[in-house]
């Protein structure tokens, strides 16, 4: 969200995402990962196409329609996703984007998380003095490079736990090979 509090998302920045997102599974599918990459931007996709209904039809859509159309997103992430989209200055929510009382009860005991991989990142720790980084320049600090390893093996090991069976095959990760 924006640092003031103001809603953020809006729908000709997600016209944008949209087109860059096809351009990428375009590619994948053409290399030949086109299931996989359905699969994994799955949300992400779900989310674009939401955020790309024109603001007047999504204005008189109910939340019960909008559950249906976007069956990958939990309760949670849809109202998320409602509750910052962009509408205007002073201008309220339609009341028919109130969640069923159903729904309602399942949001106020979940945290948000409109991508699961994000509940288990590591904490980020930054210096908090005399530390100046120039990134038009190497760097030379060798414990800067061990962690930067050490994140680079985190991040591998993260994306491989999550990789479907033919990937897993594809980088020898299966212990069956």
């Amino acid at each position: 969200m924006a640092g003031n509090g103001d809603s953020f998302y809006q729908w000709s920045k997600a016209v944008q995402i949209r087109t860059n997102l096809d351009l990428v599974l375009d590619w994948l599918q053409g290399v030949g990962l086109g299931d996989i990459a359905t699969e994994f931007f799955r949300k992400l996709s779900a989310t674009v196409n939401l955020l790309c209904i024109h603001k007047t039809s999504l204005l008189q859509t109910s939340w019960s329609c909008l559950r249906g159309d976007c069956p990958s997103l939990t309760p949670a992430q849809l109202n998320h996703l409602l509750c910052n989209y962009q509408l205007g200055q002073g201008r309220p929510h339609p009341a028919a984007w109130d969640p069923s009382a159903e729904d309602r009860e399942e949001i106020s005991s979940v945290y948000i998380y409109l991508f699961p991989y994000t509940k288990h990142h590591p904490p980020l720790i930054l210096p908090s003095e005399n530390f100046m980084l120039q990134l038009s320049e190497p760097i030379t600090n060798d414990w800067f490079h061990q962690q930067l390893r050490h994140l680079r093996h985190f991040i591998w090991e993260q994306e491989q736990q999550v990789l479907p069976a033919n990937q897993r095959a594809l980088y020898r990760l299966d212990s069956n090979q």
